[in-house]
């Protein structure tokens, strides 16, 4: 099970990784579905249980795409004995949301701040499109596509403003959005660019 913040996306997808008795984090494990090339990767704990070519996890943490870890949790051996599937009622993955929500948070706090009376204008516009949506569809689709034209032409003039050219740049470019400084460059050209 893997956590997606609405804002922040994959840049900090959050899910329960695995600790061995070292305090190491162990290499992704690759599933094979069965058939095909189609191999999936990860890192949660549930596939750790010390079966096949799997190392045993002795521990479990929050983990973030972004590289942040929270503390370890020991995991017995009959909290972990027969886990391996992602669905295991036995691994309660609250503490661990709890652990990677309040770093999401964190984050949060150091992206730039919207000016208050924006933030409320957009909870307005929200509030008035979610209902126009239900009373007058036509009417909704409308003023969506007329937000939209606004958000590309104000996206591209900030896209052209703000200074995103070098690695350092890009870096305190993703802290403001709190993105990765990857994903700072691609929202950048993608509104400079217009796509």
């Amino acid at each position: 099970m893997t956590w997606t913040h609405a804002v922040f996306g994959p840049s900090h997808a959050g899910y329960v990784g695995a600790v061995l008795t070292d305090g190491s984090e162990p290499a992704p494990v690759y599933l094979d579905p069965g058939s095909g090339a189609d191999f999936r990767e990860t890192r949660e704990v549930w596939a750790y249980t010390g079966h096949g070519n799997r190392p045993a996890a002795a521990g479990a943490r929050a983990c973030c795409a972004c590289g942040w870890r929270g503390p370890t949790l020991p995991l017995s051996g009959a909290e972990h004995a027969d886990t391996g599937t992602e669905t295991d009622p036995r691994l309660g993955a609250e503490p661990f949301y709890e652990d990677w929500l309040a770093h999401t948070e964190a984050v949060e706090q150091q992206t730039v701040p919207l000016p208050r009376a924006l933030d409320e204008l957009l909870e307005q516009l929200d509030n008035q499109l979610t209902t126009l949506a239900m009373d007058a569809p036509a009417a909704a689709l409308k003023a969506v596509d007329a937000v939209d034209r606004l958000v590309q032409h104000v996206g591209r003039l900030a896209a052209r403003t703000v200074e995103a050219d070098t690695p350092e740049q890009l870096e305190a470019l993703g802290i403001a959005l709190g993105v990765a400084p990857k994903e700072a460059g691609a929202r950048v050209t993608h509104y400079r660019l217009g796509l």
